[in-house]
């Protein structure tokens, strides 16, 4: 296998998105939260989840009806756009502060697993992974079948 077929098989998170009963049910209601002209998918690893649902319960309690466009891994980091409603000139300190913290506190997370994780830059891929994973995904994009 070449390393670009290599590359995009580890990278590509999901080659067709998860359906919406696919999700936990924590992730479900966040989904619900996405606007409609966005795709209703969270793009990022399972070891961020419970950094959502909390992230979720906090914002919901300063902006109940607070609307999510997007939320992805960018460059190892949670990159999470909302707003606290559906009115473009509604802005709240208290909530996107809340965003950035999840978002900091991700670049310290696993997207894997959420154990301890650290920044790593495999084949110009970034990503927050602990040890464990790391190396899983070091042997995953060098072709090594364990």
């Amino acid at each position: 296998m070449e390393l670009e077929e290599r590359l995009l098989s580890v990278t590509v998170r999901r080659e067709v998105p998860m359906e919406h009963s696919d999700y936990p049910p924590d992730m479900r209601r966040l989904i619900d939260r996405i606007a409609p002209a966005w795709p209703a998918l969270l793009d990022v690893g399972p070891g961020w989840y419970p950094l959502l649902a909390r992230l979720d319960a906090r914002l919901s309690s300063i902006a109940p009806r607070y609307i999510l466009q997007q939320c992805k891994s960018k460059f190892g980091s949670l990159s999470f756009y909302a707003s606290p409603s559906d009115d473009p000139s509604d802005y709240n300190e208290e909530f996107n502060e809340t965003i950035r913290a999840a978002e900091w506190e991700s670049i310290e997370t696993c997207e894997e697993c959420g154990a301890d994780g650290a920044q790593y830059v495999i084949h110009l891929w970034v990503s927050t992974l602990c040890p464990e994973h790391h190396e899983a995904r070091i042997a995953a994009v060098d072709g090594d079948p364990e």
